[in-house]
C-alpha cells in the first residue's frame, strides 16, 4: 500500500507538468500553427495530445488557403458580360503618311484601340517592316502602343516606308486581320515611285508566299526591301530613282536573310518612275548535276534521278548515252524526255487506247436501210456573267485573277525537274549489265558529267496462275 502511494504521488506532479507544458505548447501552437508539432517535440511532449489541433484541421486550413492565392493570381474576365472577341484596331498613327519631318527624332508610334499583348506569337521586331533596312531597328512595346525607331536614328534626306503586319493580338488573343503602311521622309521629298512584281518558286512550280525582296541601291548600297503577299506578288513604293540590284528570295527558314542554298533570283532594274519583273526562283549551284539514282520503268524506258534541277530545255543528242557491258556495246537511245513531257505522252497514250472508235458503224443486214448516225452532243454556251453596278455592255473586262495569270506564266515555264525519261529503241534484257553516261546541265549552266550501272530485274510472269 505504502508502495502504490508511492507511486501515485510520484506520477501526480509529473501529470501537471505534462498538462502545464501542453498548455504552453497549445499556446504557442495559435501563434506560429506550422512549428506546433515541432515545438511538442522539442519539449517532450505526446505528439497526438488530446489538446493539438487535429491534423485534418490543419490539411483543411493550408488547403483553402492555397485556392484564396491561386484565386489571387489568376487573370480572369469580370463576371456578368459576354466574352471580348473584338480585336484591337488602329487608332493613330504618328507621323501620318505622306509627310516630311526634318530632322526627325521621335519613333513612329502606332497606336491602339486598347492594351496589345508584348509577344504577339512572335517577337515584336518580326512584326514591323522599316525599309531601307536598319542596320539595328529598336521596337518598344508601350502597353497600348508600339514604337519603332533605327537605334542609329532617322537618316536625313531618305524617304523611310515603315510597316506594321497583319497579326497584332490584344491580352484575349483576338488577333487584328489587318496592317498599316506609312511613308514619310526625314527631309527630302517623297518620290513618286513604285517596284512591283511577282516571285514564282521554280522548283516548286508554284507562287512564293512571304518571299524576300532586296533593292540594292548603286553605288550607296541602301537596302529597300520588303515581303511578298499570299500570292508570291509585292508592290514597293517610295523608292528613290535609280539603279538597283534586285533579289528575290525563297525565305525558306524566315529569317528575313538571303542565305546559302535557298532558291533565288536577280535581275538589274532602272527604276525612273514605275518598274515591273517576275523572278523565277531556284536554287543556284556552280557544280553540275550528277546521277542519283537509275530505275528500269519498263522493258524500254529507263527513269533517270539527278541531285539537282535541270535546265528547262529538252536535253540534246548525246547528252545521256546508253551501252551494254561488258563489251560497251551502245544501246541506241529513241529519245529523252523531262517527267513532264514523259507523263504527259504517257497519259495521250492511254486516253487514246481507251477510247472507242466512235467511227465505226454496225453494219446492217442484207436487205435492211443503214441506220442514220446520231447527231453530236450540243454543249451548251456558259452565260456570260453578270456585270456589277454601273457597269455598261462593251466595257473593257478587268485583269485576268492573280491565279490565272499564275498558270498562263508556268506553261510558259514549266517547273523545273531533277528527272528524265529515256526511251529505248530496243528492249533491255533481263540480269544485263548497261552503263548510262550523262552529261547535262543545271539552270544556272554548269554542266555535270556522270556514271552509272543499270541492271533490269527479271519481269515476273503473270501468265502463269498462282497454285
Amino acid at each position: 500500500m505504502a508502495r502504490a502511494e508511492g507511486d501515485t504521488g510520484g506520477k501526480a506532479p509529473r501529470a501537471g507538468m505534462y498538462v502545464s507544458r501542453a498548455r504552453n505548447a497549445e499556446r504557442g501552437a495559435r501563434n506560429y500553427p506550422v512549428s506546433r508539432q515541432s515545438f511538442h517535440c522539442l519539449h517532450g511532449l505526446p505528439v497526438r495530445s488530446a489538446l493539438r489541433t487535429p491534423r485534418s484541421a490543419l490539411t483543411a486550413s493550408w488547403t483553402a488557403l492555397a485556392f484564396l492565392l491561386g484565386a489571387c493570381a489568376t487573370i480572369q474576365e469580370p463576371p456578368g458580360g459576354p466574352p471580348d472577341l473584338t480585336p484591337p484596331s488602329l487608332v493613330s498613327v504618328t507621323p501620318d503618311s505622306g509627310v516630311v519631318v526634318p530632322g526627325l527624332k521621335t519613333p513612329v508610334l502606332f497606336r491602339f484601340s486598347e492594351v496589345v499583348s508584348e509577344r504577339p506569337g512572335a517577337a515584336l521586331d518580326q512584326m514591323v517592316l522599316v525599309s531601307p533596312r536598319p542596320r539595328v531597328l529598336d521596337v518598344s512595346w508601350r502597353r497600348d502602343a508600339i514604337a519603332v525607331k533605327p537605334r542609329e536614328g532617322w537618316r536625313t534626306g531618305v524617304p523611310y516606308r515603315v510597316t506594321l503586319l497583319p497579326g497584332i493580338i490584344d491580352l484575349r488573343n483576338n488577333k487584328m486581320p489587318t496592317g498599316k503602311t506609312v511613308i514619310f521622309s526625314a527631309g527630302a521629298e517623297i518620290p513618286a515611285t513604285t517596284l512591283r512584281g511577282r516571285v514564282i518558286d521554280w522548283e516548286v512550280g508554284s507562287a512564293a508566299p512571304r518571299a524576300l525582296i532586296e533593292a540594292v541601291g548603286l553605288p550607296d548600297s541602301l537596302v529597300y526591301w520588303d515581303l511578298t503577299d499570299s500570292a508570291g506578288t509585292f508592290t514597293m513604293a517610295a523608292v528613290p530613282p535609280g539603279r538597283y540590284v534586285v533579289f528575290a528570295t525563297v525565305d525558306r527558314n524566315t529569317n528575313r536573310r538571303h542565305d546559302y542554298r535557298e532558291p533565288f533570283d536577280s535581275t538589274i532594274v532602272t527604276l525612273d518612275s514605275s518598274a515591273q519583273y517576275t523572278f523565277w526562283a531556284f536554287t543556284h549551284d556552280s557544280v553540275g548535276p550528277r546521277i542519283r539514282t537509275l530505275t528500269r520503268v519498263d522493258s524500254l524506258t529507263i527513269r533517270i534521278e539527278f541531285n539537282q534541277a535541270l535546265r528547262p530545255q529538252p536535253a540534246e543528242p548525246g547528252d545521256i548515252v546508253v551501252a551494254q557491258l561488258p563489251d560497251s556495246t551502245p544501246v541506241p537511245v529513241e529519245r529523252v524526255l523531262g517527267q513532264a513531257a514523259y507523263d504527259s505522252l504517257q497519259a495521250t497514250e492511254r486516253k487514246a487506247a481507251a477510247k472507242p472508235d466512235s467511227a465505226a458503224v454496225v453494219p446492217a443486214r442484207p436487205g435492211q436501210p443503214q441506220p442514220p448516225r446520231p447527231p453530236p452532243p450540243v454543249t451548251p454556251r456558259p452565260a456570260a456573267p453578270a456585270l456589277p453596278p454601273g457597269v455598261a455592255p462593251g466595257t473593257p473586262s478587268a485583269p485576268a485573277p492573280q491565279d490565272s495569270i499564275l498558270l498562263r506564266l508556268l506553261r510558259e515555264r514549266p517547273k523545273l525537274s531533277a528527272t528524265l525519261v529515256v526511251r529505248m529503241s530496243t528492249p533491255l534484257q533481263p540480269k544485263t549489265r548497261y552503263v548510262v553516261r550523262a552529261r547535262v546541265m543545271n539552270p544556272t549552266g554548269a554542266i555535270g558529267e556522270s556514271t552509272s550501272v543499270l541492271v533490269p530485274p527479271v519481269a515476273a510472269d503473270t501468265t502463269r496462275k498462282a497454285r
